[in-house]
């Protein structure tokens, strides 16, 4: 693996050698002159006729290699090592010349040009595998990949505790250690003890403040990408923060201005996004379908301030690799829970309920009307092909929710 990372060619470390050992061969040659030079001229005796000399012609032998030992602290480094160091440099700039031209020619910024990005990232690093996730404690996400996954990592995920980071396997396998993303390390090169994989992990910093990773790996005979790691560590984070400007920007096409919850045009491409992941990973997904009783009662100024004060409940309650969106009327919500089973949802659905009332609990007007906040929760099975109806049967627990005490109903494929 240290071999992988360093990345130094067989023939190039014999050539610097080779280089080396005819540099040593002549300055040998040359204090053997001096050294008989030296001698002839103690005993009285020149080795060459007096003609020539002989104590200029020393002098210069002695100065030639005095500048020989001693050139490189004289000139610097060495103009080889320039060259080097140049070509090191015009390689860097040509792999990110070609990352940034995907950014360049894509037609919209949004999560699809991190599938594109992660693709020319893969090839231009060598790996089977590139893949990028965002985590935030157990809680770990896929944003993209491209290539295909080695075995042990398809269907593993990456937590974060105490700012350590390690892998989870599936089929309990167990966990596994990894390291510490710092700013310091570039990249964490890390082998599993327990499985095959060999893998080269690039910290990053999202913009949300979340820790997120990108993954280098092959199946077998995994090699450090051959990229300037820092520097492609900068471009994932620029284009992370790219992405997020422009999924919350102010003109009306993603997010909704007062709540600040995604539009409810999203809802459709992330749910089926969603449920594409469940499948592909085996995890459970639940969603919440969201409704105020008594909201059509309130006035217009009225409205507006509770339907500020479910977004901020569903914004303490939830995770952020959680999506939250506003519902088709006026009045109700959606999110989707990832790797969340029934339990945990209906845990969820009673923690925003508290947080809306402590949010109401501000407001003058609430004694008047008789507000309620119904949740209908249906869960995504691990075992599951389909979720057309995932969405239904949320809808009709939260149409249950509105007659029950609790204002909670839950519902999962795997009773049906």
């Amino acid at each position: 693996m240290a071999q992988a990372l360093t990345g130094a060619p067989e023939w190039k470390e014999r050539l610097k050698d080779t280089r080396k050992t005819n540099l040593n061969a002549y300055l040998f040659a040359n204090l053997v002159i001096v050294g008989v030079l030296l001698i002839g001229i103690w005993n009285r005796k020149p080795v060459w006729d007096v003609n020539l000399r002989l104590p200029n012609l020393l002098l210069i032998l002695v100065l030639i290699n005095t500048i020989l030992l001693f050139r490189e602290t004289l000139f610097g480094t060495p103009a080889k090592s320039l060259k080097s160091a140049r070509k090191r440099r015009k390689s860097s700039a040509h792999s990110l010349k070609e990352l940034r031209a995907v950014v360049k020619n894509a037609d919209k910024i949004d999560e699809k040009l991190l599938d594109k990005v992660l693709e020319k990232l893969q090839k231009l690093a060598g790996s089977e595998t590139a893949a990028l996730y965002s985590i935030e404690g157990n809680q770990c996400r896929q944003l993209a990949q491209a290539g295909e996954m080695p075995p042990a990592l398809s269907g593993s995920r990456f937590i974060l505790k105490n700012n350590i980071l390690s892998i989870r396997y599936s089929g309990n396998l167990g966990e596994e250690s990894i390291g510490e993303p710092t700013d310091k390390a570039a990249a964490i090169g890390f082998k599993s003890m327990i499985t095959r994989l060999e893998t080269t992990i690039l910290p990053l910093q999202s913009p949300t403040g979340q820790t997120a990773i990108c993954v280098f790996s092959s199946r077998e005979n995994h090699k450090a990408p051959n990229l300037p790691l820092a520097s492609t560590a900068l471009f994932l984070e620029t284009l992370l923060s790219l992405i997020e400007k422009a999924g919350s920007s102010g003109d009306g096409r993603y997010k909704d201005k007062s709540t600040g919850l995604l539009l409810h045009d999203c809802f459709a491409d992330s749910f089926e996004t969603e449920i594409e992941r469940s499948e592909r990973y085996k995890q459970e997904m639940s969603l919440l379908s969201i409704k105020i009783d008594g909201y059509n009662s309130l006035e217009d100024g009225e409205k507006q301030l509770v339907g500020k004060n479910a977004a901020i409940a569903l914004k303490n309650s939830l995770r952020r690799l959680d999506l939250m969106f506003c519902g088709e009327n006026d009045g109700e919500f959606a999110a989707i829970l990832t790797e969340t089973s029934i339990q945990v949802a209906d845990t969820v659905a009673r923690r925003v309920q508290k947080s809306f009332a402590k949010q109401n609990e501000k407001l003058d007007f609430i004694s008047k009307h008789n507000l309620k906040m119904a949740i209908g929760s249906a869960t995504y099975p691990t075992d599951a092909t389909h979720g057309a109806g995932l969405l239904e049967k949320s809808l009709e627990a939260a149409a249950a929710a509105v007659s029950s005490e609790t204002g909670i109903a839950s519902y999962s494929e795997q009773s049906a």
